[in-house]
């Protein structure tokens, strides 16, 4: 529900989104989970085990969403992202739980799981192997090349192999809080062309730095609670028609590559 109210004068309003800022992490999420679950289950194999490495942000909506059928472990290097898992996940530093799975996750992206570790640990055990690819479709050539997921793929023993593929918004990487500060801002760019709007913000801020560099889990959630966009209008506005436009834009498939 958006909140109206009165600006300053009788004269202007002030429109607060109903939706927020975690509610736009959430939703590209969602698009993610569900187009690893259709490959998922479009290969008839039964899951026990999952284990997903990188908690932040892919991986912590996926574990959620694994953790209903299956056993789910997530690795990361970082204590504090534990505090981003519901209960039932297993958080571990320990990358030798990969040869324990039935599938593997890895949503590391740039500089993140090893073409060596992938070699060691994704065995022939291992019957899924899912990589996330960092870059999407505004991904420049420095970024392309930086990415090694093929490297990843071709040397994972497993009998399935699959690319998590996310794009629509011309992003420079795939990432779910790369997408959500591109939805906030180009939604307020619209809100602002839009005749009657005195001004906006959006709820852009620097997450990465609340989570990684002052490792405040507590403040990065209060964060994602607060409402997306306020705008100051002299009549009615959604804030909210402006962001589902943009989200309806995402797109995200598994491309299949096995051998």
């Amino acid at each position: 529900m958006i909140i109206k109210e009165r600006g300053i004068t009788e004269e202007v309003y002030t429109m607060y989104s109903g939706m927020k800022t975690g509610d736009i992490i959430n939703q590209i999420g969602d698009v993610k989970c569900e187009a690893t679950l259709n490959w998922v289950e479009s290969l008839d194999v039964n899951i026990d085990r999952t284990v997903i490495v990188g908690a932040y942000i892919t991986g912590m909506k996926l574990a959620e969403r694994f953790k209903e059928f299956s056993k789910v472990t997530v690795i990361d290097i970082h204590p504090h992202l534990e505090s981003l898992l519901g209960d039932g996940v297993h958080f571990t530093d320990d990358l030798t739980r990969i040869s324990d799975a039935d599938l593997v996750i890895d949503t590391t992206g740039l500089g993140g799981l090893s073409p060596e570790s992938v070699r060691e640990f994704v065995n022939s055990d291992v019957s899924l192997f899912l990589v996330e690819d960092p870059t999407s479709d505004g991904s420049d050539n420095s970024i392309m090349e930086k990415s090694n997921i093929t490297e990843r793929v071709e040397l994972a023993s497993s009998r399935h192999k699959g690319i998590l593929k996310t794009g629509g918004l011309n992003t420079k990487t795939s990432g779910t809080m790369t997408m959500t500060i591109e939805i906030l801002r180009n939604s307020l760019h619209d809100l602002l062309k839009s005749k009657g709007v005195l001004y906006g913000v959006a709820g852009m801020n620097f997450y990465e730095g609340v989570l990684f560099k002052e490792k405040d889990y507590l403040k990065f959630t209060k964060l994602m609670t607060e409402p997306a966009m306020i705008i100051s209008a002299l009549q009615p506005i959604s804030p909210d028609d402006a962001l589902e436009e943009y989200l309806q834009k995402i797109d995200s498939v598994v491309a299949d590559v096995s051998i």
